[in-house]
Order: C-alpha cells, then structure tokens, then sequence
C-alpha cells in the first residue's frame, strides 16, 4: 500500500480534509501519511475539541496537574488482527489494560468479577490516558506529527461545499461562513456532518447533506441514505475527581471497571487511579435515561462551547445530582460530600456513541467522484459495529480505499 512512484511529478499535490481527530480520523490521516507521500500537500485535521482523541479523549486541567480522565472510553477490546497490528506498531503509545473489571448488581451491591474473553487485547493508552492511542497515531518514530499533517483544534465545521469545476475542490467554512479550508479530499471521521442529528444539536441541515444536492454522485447519495437510517444510543456521563481522604473508600473498593445490572439510571462505573492517592470517577448513564434527557450536552462540552449547542444549567445540574443519588443508593458506594470534590461534578453528553442499525458498507465508505470518505465506529469492518476498534480499523480502510482509487 506504498508505491507512490507510478504517479507523475508534475501532478499537483493533493490537500485532504478530516473532520474528526478520534482514533478513525487519526488511524486515516496516520496510513495517508504513510502511504502517499510523494502525492500528498497536506492533511489538515479538523476537531472541535482540545485534543485528539474524539470518545477516547482525556480530560485534563490547567488548575489541576494531578487531574486526568477517561470520561469516554477509558479502554478498548481488541479482537482482530489488523487491529492489534495497528496498536502494536505504535509503539509505546498503548499499553495493557489491566484494571479490575466487576458485575455490579444495583439491588445488593454484589460484585462478580469479569472475565477477558479468550483471543482479546484489552489496552489503553500510555500512562493511561486514551488519548495517548491517537496522539501516537498521528506521531512519526521521533514523537513529532507526521509530515504532512496539521491538527486544527477547537476547529468546527459548520458548512460544506464542492466547487462547481470539474474535481474542484471542497470548500470548508466556519459558523460565519468564512472559508477555514480547501481540500481535494474529504474525509468525513464520524457522522455528525452528515446525519439528521445534526439539525437537532446544531440547527440547519448537516454540511454534507446540503453539499451533496449539488454533486452528482449516486455513491455518495446511497452513503448518505445508509448513515440516516442509522440510530444511536447516547449516554450521558457524570466525572469527578477526588484526593486524599475522599478518594480512600473508592480505591479501597479494588474495582476499575464496574458494569452495573438492574438500575434504570446508571450502566456503567469506572474508578480511574491518577496516582499518589487520588482518582477520578466517572458515572455512564443508561441509554434509556439519555434519550429521556435529550438537548443537555454539558456546559464544558465542545458542543456547546465551539458549537453553540444550547444545554441548560438547571438542568444540568438536575442530572448530575439524579445521577449522583442513583449511585449512592447501590449498597456499598462510597458517598461523596459536595466539599469533597477536588473537581467537579461535571456533565458530558455523547450523543453519537454506539450506533445502532445497518452499518455503512465498505463499498460505500469510499465516493471516489466526490472525493468524499467516511470512517468511524458506524462503517462495517471485521470488528463490531460501534467499538473503538470499528472506528480504528476503519480510518485504516479508508486510507487504503483512497490510495486504490488514485491509482
């Protein structure tokens, strides 16, 4: 997949848009780099966060040097071989993940511990930071970004549009209109431009919905009708960190990971270890509780602070404390007292995790008279549909597809 030498010196370099820096957008932008150098202007990477990472990002604080967490996924399964290929050649930037992992049962507060399915890696990333998986992705052998990559962060894409020349170029634009890029290639890592969701969070039709009225590809419109019958299970997630004393009972609990059974509030409880006796906590909603409290995404969310998702304080807090009281009624959960916290509470909505439904197929993932490309956790690949290795491998495919067709 890296023989650049049967194309010409004299074509123009191609310049490539990703929206999205998660672990789909960085494993395309990592195999573009590597595989088409001698073509390439640039990769310019668009990402409405701080940082790469997308649902596997780690929240940090300035204020906070101690404070970090997974307030996503704080670690991943990985069962394929190309998979564990790809996290293999990163070297040093995942490791094992070796955390507790538990039943919980909500009525009793029993614990049974979980078994790691035969043939499957469990890895995080270094230092345990998630993040750290993308950051390597993006990172040549001496730890800087690869040529010819640009990450643009707190970057979003509000507008789409394909100049009307023959293979004319992808004009990217801001909330005002204004032009932020212009792109031979775009790689679309994650749904959002192109789902209905999008009118619901942002207002107006998604990006890419819009653009495709006016380019002429039947590739791209099947692509998109997939992706819109797709449905999601959102999940709101409720992390806090704690020191000293208030972090005693919970690490004293010996649990990392805790699926929770029989509570119609919360699923899901991690206990993050940050070092000299702190840790953060981070509590994951049932499905059902986040549809049943749609439009609240979190006030430090990048949705509302780059996008202008409106999300309302009173209800935020409204949630947090439900969520809290959920937890504490579980027999066995250390309480927490609001002067305990060293950070925190604080709410984050993911409304495009896990989605549901007919997967993108790979015939369908690459457009090549668009010039358009998806990836992310909603394209089939060898793993399944809605896991981090799904959005791995399939930033992975795309690239190669990308390759093939410029060929």
């Amino acid at each position: 997949m890296t023989d650049s030498t049967t194309h010409s010196g004299a074509e123009a370099p191609l310049d490539i848009a990703i929206i999205g820096s998660g672990v789909a957008g960085a494993s395309a932008a990592r195999q573009l780099a590597l595989s088409l150098p001698a073509r390439l202007g640039r990769i310019a990477i668009h990402e409405i966060g701080r940082g790469p990472g997308g649902r596997a990002a780690t929240r940090k604080s300035r204020s906070l040097l101690g404070f970090r967490v997974n307030h996503g996924a704080p670690y991943a399964d990985i069962t394929t071989a190309q998979g564990q290929a790809l996290i293999a050649a990163l070297d040093g930037a995942a490791e094992a993940y070796t955390g507790e992992r538990v039943r919980i049962d909500a009525q009793t507060g029993r614990m049974h511990p979980l078994a790691k399915p035969e043939g499957v890696s469990l890895v995080t990333g270094a230092g345990g930071e998630m993040a750290q998986i993308a950051e390597g992705l993006l990172r040549d052998d001496a730890g800087g970004v690869l040529a010819p990559i640009e990450t643009r962060f707190t970057s979003m894409v509000r507008g789409l549009t394909r100049e009307p020349t023959d293979k004319g170029p992808w004009r990217l634009s801001d909330k005002h209109g204004e032009t932020i890029d212009r792109a031979d290639w775009l790689v679309v890592a994650g749904s959002g431009v192109a789902h209905p969701r999008w009118s619901q969070t942002f207002g107006g039709e998604p990006p890419l919905v819009s653009a495709a009225q006016s380019v002429d590809d039947s590739t791209l419109d099947k692509a998109l009708a997939v992706i819109a019958g797709q449905g999601v299970a959102p999940v709101l997630t409720v992390f806090f960190y704690l020191t000293g004393e208030a972090a005693e009972p919970w690490l004293a609990m010996g649990l990392n990971d805790g699926v929770v059974e029989g509570d119609t509030r919360i699923a899901r409880l991690s206990v993050q270890p940050t070092g000299e006796g702190s840790c953060s906590v981070v509590l994951y909603s049932t499905s059902e509780y986040a549809r049943e409290n749609a439009g609240v995404h979190g006030a430090s969310s990048s949705a509302a602070r780059v996008g202008n998702a409106a999300s309302s304080a009173d209800r935020e807090a409204v949630i947090i404390e439900d969520l809290l009281s959920a937890l504490t009624g579980i027999p066995s959960m250390p309480a927490v007292e609001p002067s305990a916290y060293a950070f925190g509470p604080l709410l984050h909505r993911w409304g495009n995790a896990f989605p549901l439904g007919e997967p993108l197929p790979r015939s369908l993932a690459v457009c090549p008279d668009a010039r358009v490309a998806f990836c992310g956790d909603y394209v089939a690949t060898d793993a399944r549909m809605g896991s981090y290795e799904s959005a791995l491998l399939s930033g992975a495919n795309a690239a190669e597809a990308i390759c093939g067709s410029l060929r």
